[in-house]
């Protein structure tokens, strides 16, 4: 019988060692049985299961139809019905704020396995962000069947753009999980961050373009320039794009959104490693 190599596992005090993206690879369907390990905590013993996925998103799109489109009386794009609008901005800023919200408490959440075995940490929140694709592509579904419902109600045609949209959400979700990152290393420090990080997100929720149009209520506002640097606003925007035929591309949020995006990413790992070396004496 042939002699078997025995696998090590080296680790290295350096930071910027290669043998933790070896590892990363190598432990990757980690990354899927923490994916398995959200999905079935999220919906435990629930009657509905997955189906909370789609209700949400629902009922959030008629509460803000309701308020920005009837009550406020805020213009839609042009060529599409509010609704259709307001989920449009519900599905990538799902995906962006669970990201955040993922990442940032990755230290907390996951503090008793970390603290017990051997694996690249960064894995973790990798698999968070996989438990979001699938609420993420059942949204899709239904944002699917708003469209034809209104096509034959309205007459509502969307963009051919629409095939962009996968583009959309991997570049929504590198944004949140590495925006994420970047906190969880201040999140393991100050505590308070945990409690207020939901509430920041329900804010931003309303400071971003979810339920109104950037270019048909502000187009024309001085300060517009300053919204843009908001880095969800680039991501709403575009995603809005790909769906609605009349839409104009929003170049100036979609760069700064993109400029963000370059920023967070090294500076989230780059945190996320330093603390990630560290907060098992502090957690």
């Amino acid at each position: 019988m042939a002699d078997r190599e025995m696998q090590r596992t080296i680790i290295e005090p350096n930071g910027h060692n290669f043998q933790y993206w070896k590892d990363i690879w190598r432990y990757r369907e980690l990354a899927l049985n923490f994916a398995k390990r959200d999905v079935t905590v999220r919906y435990k013993q629930t009657k509905i299961g997955l189906g909370w996925a789609l209700i949400s998103p629902v009922i959030n799109m008629i509460i803000m139809t309701f308020i920005f489109g009837n009550v406020a009386g805020l213009s839609s794009e042009p060529g599409v019905p509010y609704s259709v609008m307001v989920y449009a901005g519900i599905i990538p800023w799902t995906m962006l704020s669970r990201s955040v919200q993922g990442g940032a408490g990755t230290f907390i959440s996951n503090a008793g396995i970390m603290k017990k075995v051997y694996f690249p940490r960064i894995l973790s929140p990798i698999g968070s962000a996989m438990t979001n694709l699938i609420d993420t592509l059942i949204s899709c579904g239904v944002l699917v069947i708003l469209m034809v419902i209104f096509h034959f109600l309205q007459g509502f045609v969307p963009s051919i753009r629409i095939v962009l949209i996968p583009l959309v959400l991997i570049w929504a979700l590198i944004l949140g999980t590495f925006a994420g990152l970047f906190l969880s290393a201040f999140n393991v420090k100050w505590r308070d961050l945990n409690h207020a990080l939901p509430f920041l997100i329900s804010l931003g929720q309303y400071a971003s373009p979810v339920a109104y149009s950037v270019n048909a209520n502000f187009g024309d506002k001085w300060w517009l320039p300053i919204y843009c640097i908001n880095p969800a606003v680039g991501v709403l925007e575009t995603f809005k794009w790909c769906v609605i035929n009349d839409m104009k591309f929003n170049t100036m949020a979609f760069l700064i959104s993109i400029a963000w995006t370059v920023a967070v990413v090294p500076l989230g790992v780059h945190f996320f490693r330093k603390t990630e070396r560290t907060f098992v004496d502090i957690v």
